[in-house]
């Protein structure tokens, strides 16, 4: 069960996360035991045509508590959408939402989404990565652990198929503006009509933070 499992982090790779364990209540627990096998990947290496025929394929980094992929879920169903959280709780947020939606063409991993797209993502096969309100780890010494830096993003690029996108959001300005220097033909846009506010995005207005969306394409 996942309540048990490892996170799936190798020794030595720098962490672009928080390792938060956080507490598991009764009810995240029953959605974990009762409702992640319908969501669940195997191990990879994967093969996604072997997995999903010629369906095309999005692959979501931190995607939280999942509202974002539940509405993408929603808006594209004949696309996939593999989303990778490091937070338990989190998880059973996203499984529970989605098994009552119904949805199927989610699948989600318990793992570090950088490793997993390094090492179980074949090149040329995504069509679109989306990494919305990463850390944006704002000390000066923390800046190495950041998602959008220059090694991450040429493996996000191999990853992508010819014409494939990132999108990122972040309500960190100094942070935004690093996504526009290190994704190549990168620009300012709108957020996209199947991603809600989360809680944590209106707690960046509330603050006065400006939100930045950022894309890019291959």
């Amino acid at each position: 069960m996942l309540e048990n499992a490892r996170l799936r982090v190798e020794r030595g790779v720098i962490r672009t996360f928080h390792a938060r364990r956080g507490r598991v209540t009764k009810n995240q627990t029953f959605a974990l035991e009762n409702y992640f096998k319908e969501f669940e990947l195997p191990d990879g290496p994967w093969d996604f045509n072997e997995l999903f025929g010629n369906k095309e394929v999005v692959f979501e980094i931190g995607c939280g508590s999942g509202e974002s992929t539940i509405g993408f879920a929603k808006e594209n169903p004949d696309s996939i959408i593999i989303a990778l959280e490091v937070h338990r709780p989190s998880i059973s947020h996203l499984v529970e939402n989605a098994h009552k939606e119904e949805l199927t063409n989610i699948r989600v991993a318990y793992s570090d989404g950088v490793q997993v797209l390094r090492d179980w993502v074949k090149d040329n096969s995504l069509s679109a990565i989306f990494a919305f309100f990463p850390d944006p780890w704002p000390k000066k010494r923390h800046n190495k652990r950041r998602l959008f830096r220059q090694e991450i993003v040429e493996l996000m690029l191999r990853k992508l198929k010819s014409g494939g996108e990132i999108l990122a959001a972040t309500d960190w300005r100094e942070y935004g503006e690093q996504m526009l220097e290190v994704l190549p033909n990168s620009i300012l846009s709108i957020r996209p009509n199947w991603r809600p506010m989360t809680k944590y995005e209106r707690k960046g207005i509330n603050a006065g933070r400006e939100i930045m969306e950022v894309s890019a394409k291959k």
